[in-house]
């Protein structure tokens, strides 16, 4: 079967498992199973689970001028705020170790460079584009646990989702990740796991999932 079949108004994708991952970021790295469900890309711009931005901040964001936080809580901060929402490639560089690996809901795994890549799409798919933190909690070692969002206003193309390019609806759109983070000896991130919703995700950037009968 393939991987999508095209109607005269709208096309129809298979999903991968209930983790339908935005962490295989790169086409080549694209792995997803058939399941019951496909998604239809609209034509138009209305979009289920439309959301304001003043309904999206539920929790406040951290600040990373906030003496109370760690440094490597700050530096988290930081690193979302300016090295991923606004290229910032040396404090990437500085910030992610060579061997860093990214784990997506799904067990698949990514260099540091191929989510470089998908920092990259949402940078030119989304305006107002940023990266905050709400909950950082530490167990005083290598491991970092985090609260993170991603948010923009929906302007372009967006080419790095599991299901191909999606077009643009000029609305916010944003996901919260669940991050739990392990660093390497010399203080460089070498190690993530994330947990999202994807499928919402997928609703609030205009795709619509059917399940199949």
């Amino acid at each position: 079967m393939s991987d999508f079949e095209t109607r005269p108004t709208r096309r129809h994708f298979l999903l991968g498992g209930c983790a339908v991952v935005f962490g295989a970021f790169s086409p080549l790295a694209l792995k997803w199973r058939q399941t019951a469900f496909a998604a239809t890309t609209r034509t138009s711009n209305t979009i289920p689970n439309k959301t304001s931005e003043s309904e999206m901040m539920t929790e406040a964001n951290l600040n990373a001028s906030d003496p109370t936080l760690s440094e490597r809580a700050r530096q988290l901060i930081r690193i979302g705020e300016d090295g991923i929402a606004k290229e910032n490639r040396p404090a990437l560089e500085a910030f992610f170790h060579p061997d860093f690996r990214f784990h997506g809901p799904d067990g698949s795994t990514l260099t540091r460079e191929e989510l470089w890549d998908y920092f990259a799409a949402c940078r030119a798919a989304f305006d107002d584009f940023s990266v905050t933190r709400q909950q950082i909690f530490s167990d005083g070692g290598a491991n970092v646990a985090a609260r993170t969002t991603f948010y923009g206003i929906f302007a372009r193309p967006f080419t790095a989702s599991p299901i191909g390019t999606i077009q643009p609806t000029e609305e916010p759109a944003f996901y919260t990740i669940n991050n739990v983070f392990r660093y390497a000896e010399n203080g460089q991130l070498i190690e993530e796991w994330a947990q999202y919703d994807s499928r919402l995700l997928l609703e609030r950037m205009g795709v619509e999932l059917v399940l199949r009968g």
